[in-house]
């Protein structure tokens, strides 16, 4: 596999950070250990961070 410039690269490694700490977050939420509130707060974090990431993907290309 080619190597990647810089830019992209480190791109590619804020993308897979975002999206780990998104599913991280979103296995808490549904963990039923949290307040409710505090669960539905999460899971729109979540949700906005899958969509930050959709968004990177799609206006790199």
């Amino acid at each position: 596999m080619a190597e990647l410039p810089p830019t992209d690269e480190q791109l590619r490694r804020l993308k897979n950070t975002v999206m780990g700490a998104g599913h991280r977050l979103s296995q808490i939420a549904q963990s039923h250990e949290l307040h409710p509130g505090a669960a539905t707060e999460l899971a729109s974090i979540t949700r906005e961070l899958e969509d930050a990431v959709g968004r990177l993907c799609c206006d790199r290309r």
